[in-house]
C-alpha cells in the first residue's frame, strides 16, 4: 500500500488548502517514517552543500556506481578547495561554528553596552523603577565599582533592575511580581552557594548586589550559548538541512534583539528552555519502542511547563504540547514483523482497525489530566507561592513596599487553582489592555515592532505555502507527525502578533518573537539559502567551518546584491543589533 505522501504527489490535480478536507483522516492511514536525523547525514555524498555538484544530483543506486564517483571524483579533484568539497564533515565541526559565532556576538555586545553606557552615563536615566542601584555606594567593593557598575554598567538598565531587585529582596513590591521567578531564583541560589563557599573557605566574600550582579550576566552568557546549539540540531530536523541550521545559529548570534539575551533580563533562559523541549520532543516522536515516546514527550513537557514560569508567554508552549502528544497517542509505528520496504512508517491508530476507538479514547482523557497538571502545575505553584509571599510579607520599614494589600489579594483563586494577579499588575504599571497602547505618542513603539511583524506575517505565509501548496499535505492529522515543516509553529506566532497590536507593549514584540520559537530563524535562514545556491559563498560547509567567526556568517554580497529586500534584511538585523544594543545601554527607549 502507498503512503500519504505517495498519493498526493501521484495527483496531478492541484488542489491546495480545503478547510473541510484537511480534517478528514489520511487516507491512506500510514505515513513516510522520518529519523530525527539522517543517518550520516554530514556525509559528502547527501547534497551540494557538503559536495561540489549540483543541487538534486541522484544518489548513486549501488556500491559499484558510488564506488566509481569516487574514483571519479578522487581524479577530478585537482586544487585544494576542490578536495575540500568532497569531505565528510560532522557534527563536532558544526558545534565549533556555532560555539564561534555565539561567542564573538556575546563579546561585541559587552563591547557596545560598555562604550554606550560609560559614555552617556546616567544623563538619559528616566524615573522608573531602581531600587536594585540604590543605597548601593561605590567605595565598597573593588570588583563591584570596576565590573559592575563599570564593565557591566549597560546591562543593568529597565527591566533588568527589577530581575536584580528581586533576586535579592524577593517579592516585597507589587510590581515586581509582574516579573516570573525562575531567572531570579537561579541567580539568588547560585549566588547564597557562593557566598557560603568563600565565607566557609576563605573566611570572606564579596557584597551581595555584586555577586548578583556578575551571576545575571553569568546566567545568560550560558543559556544562550546552550540555546544556540539547541537552535542547530531543532533547525536541522524541522529543515532536514544543515546550512539552514548553521545559519539560523548565526541569525539568532546577532539577532535584532540580541541585547536582551545578554543584560539581566530572563529572554536567554527562557529560549533554551524553549528550543531544548523542541528537541525533545522531536527526538521523542522518532523513538521506536511506545514507552520511549512516551516518556520522551513526558520529559518534553516538564521543560515545556519550566519556560512557563520564566516568561509569562511561555504558557503559549502549550500548543506545541498539546501537537506532539496529539502526535504520539494517534501515530503508532509500523511494526517490524509487517514492514515490506527499507523505510519504516507509521499508521494512523483511529482508523486502524488493530486499535479500538474507545480504548484510545480513555488513553487520551488519562493523558490530557497527566499532561495538564505536568505542564500547568509550575505556573500554578509559582503564581501561587509568589502572592501568597507578598499577600502575607510584613510590610518593610522603608519605600519598598505600600502598607496597604493590593486588591486582588483578597479575590478568591481561578477556578479555586491559581492566584489572579498578573493580568491587573500589567494593566496598572504599563498600561497594559485592549486597545490600551493606541496612542499617538506610542507611534514610535509600533514603529520599533513593524520590522519584527513583517518578518512574522512572512514566515507564517512561507509555512503555509510550504505545506498546502509544495508539499500538498491539506491534512492535519499528518501535519502531526511530520517533523520537516514549521506549520505549528504559525500559532503562537499569531497570537503573539495580535497580543502585541492590540494588548500588550508593542516595542517588547522583537525580543518576544525571537525568544519564543525557531521560526523568525528558520524563514530567514531559508530565505538567505535560497540567494546562495550553486557555487557561490555561503554554499559549502566549509566555507562555515574555517571562518574565523569574529564576525556574522550569514551576511553574503549575493543577498546584499539581491534588491532593496537583502540590504532591508541586514540593516534591519545589524542595526538593531548595533544600535539597538547601544540605546539599551544608555537609557534610550530601547526596551
Amino acid at each position: 500500500m502507498v503512503t500519504y505522501e505517495e498519493k498526493v504527489l501521484e495527483n496531478d490535480e492541484y488542489t491546495g488548502f480545503k478547510f473541510p478536507q484537511i480534517l478528514h483522516f489520511p487516507v491512506p492511514n500510514e505515513v513516510l517514517e522520518m529519523e530525527a536525523i539522517d543517518e550520516n547525514a554530514f556525509s559528502s555524498k547527501k547534497s551540494a552543500f557538503f559536495m561540489k555538484r549540483r543541487i538534486g544530483r541522484p544518489e548513486p543506486e549501488d556500491e559499484e556506481e558510488e564506488r566509481q564517483d569516487e574514483s571519479s571524483d578522487d581524479s577530478e579533484s585537482g586544487t585544494e578547495e576542490e578536495k575540500r568539497d568532497q569531505q565528510d564533515w560532522h557534527f563536532w565541526e558544526c558545534f565549533y561554528f556555532a560555539f564561534r559565532q555565539l561567542l564573538f556576538s556575546r563579546i561585541w555586545i559587552l563591547l557596545l553596552q560598555f562604550a554606550a553606557a560609560n559614555y552617556f552615563g546616567d544623563r538619559r536615566r528616566t524615573d522608573g523603577f531602581n531600587l536594585a542601584d540604590r543605597n548601593k555606594e561605590p567605595g565598597k567593593s573593588v570588583l563591584g565599582d570596576l565590573v559592575v557598575r563599570r564593565a557591566l554598567l549597560g546591562l543593568r538598565r529597565w527591566d533588568a533592575q527589577q530581575f536584580l531587585f528581586v533576586a535579592d529582596n524577593g517579592y516585597i513590591s507589587e510590581h515586581s511580581l509582574a516579573f516570573f521567578p525562575v531567572y531570579p531564583k537561579v541567580i539568588n541560589i547560585s549566588r547564597i552557594v557562593i557566598h557560603e563557599y568563600m565565607k566557609g573557605s576563605l573566611g570572606w566574600s564579596f557584597p551581595p548586589w555584586v555577586i548578583t550582579g556578575i551571576l545575571s550576566v553569568a546566567v545568560n552568557l550560558f543559556s544562550f550559548h546552550a540555546a544556540g546549539l539547541a537552535l542547530f540540531m531543532a533547525v536541522t530536523m524541522m529543515t532536514r538541512n544543515v546550512k539552514q541550521a548553521l545559519l539560523a545559529v548565526s541569525i539568532f548570534a546577532y539577532n535584532p534583539a540580541s541585547i536582551f539575551f545578554t543584560s539581566a533580563y530572563s529572554e536567554s533562559l527562557f529560549f533554551a528552555l524553549t528550543i531544548t523541549g523542541f528537541n525533545v520532543m522531536l527526538y521523542a516522536v522518532r523513538a521506536t519502542s511506545y514507552s520511549q515516546r512516551v516518556i520522551g514527550t513526558w520529559i518534553g513537557t516538564v521543560i515545556f511547563g519550566l519556560s512557563a514560569v520564566v516568561r509569562s508567554n511561555g504558557l503559549l508552549n502549550v500548543i506545541f504540547v498539546v501537537w506532539y502528544w496529539a502526535a504520539i497517542l494517534l501515530w503508532e509505528p509500523e511494526k517490524a514483523s509487517e514492514r515490506k520496504r527499507k523505510q519504516s512508517r507509521k499508521v494512523f491508530r483511529w482508523t486502524d482497525p488493530r486499535f479500538s476507538r474507545c480504548s484510545l479514547v480513555f488513553i487520551t482523557l488519562v493523558f490530557i489530566v497527566i499532561v495538564s497538571i505536568t505542564f500547568f502545575g509550575p505556573y500554578v505553584y509559582m503564581s501561587n507561592s509568589a502572592a501568597e509571599e507578598f499577600c502575607e510579607a510584613t510590610p518593610r520599614q522603608d519605600e519598598l513596599v505600600a502598607t496597604e494589600k493590593a486588591a486582588w489579594c483578597r479575590k478568591p483563586k481561578l477556578f479555586g487553582i491559581v492566584r489572579q494577579y498578573y493580568g491587573e499588575i500589567q494593566a496598572k504599571y504599563w498600561n497594559v489592555g485592549l486597545f490600551g497602547y493606541w496612542r499617538i505618542e506610542k507611534i514610535p513603539c509600533f514603529l520599533m515592532m513593524l520590522p519584527a511583524a513583517i518578518l512574522t506575517v512572512l514566515a507564517i505565509k512561507s509555512a503555509w505555502v510550504h505545506v498546502f501548496e509544495t508539499k500538498r499535505w491539506n491534512n492535519i492529522w499528518v501535519l502531526l507527525i511530520r517533523s520537516d515543516h514549521v506549520l505549528h509553529l504559525a500559532p503562537q506566532a499569531i497570537i503573539m502578533l495580535c497580543a502585541a497590536v492590540f494588548v500588550i507593549n508593542a516595542e517588547v514584540f522583537t525580543r518576544l518573537m525571537f525568544s519564543s520559537s525557531p521560526l523568525l530563524y528558520i524563514f530567514i535562514a531559508q530565505y538567505i539559502d535560497k540567494l546562495t545556491q550553486g557555487n557561490t559563498m555561503g554554499n559549502r560547509l566549509w566555507h562555515y567551518t574555517s571562518s574565523p567567526g569574529i564576525l556574522p556568517f550569514f551576511v553574503f554580497r549575493r543577498v546584499w546584491e539581491e534588491g532593496w529586500k537583502g540590504k532591508a534584511l541586514y540593516i534591519y538585523i545589524l542595526g538593531y543589533f548595533i544600535f539597538g544594543t547601544m540605546a539599551h545601554a544608555a537609557w534610550l527607549p530601547f526596551t
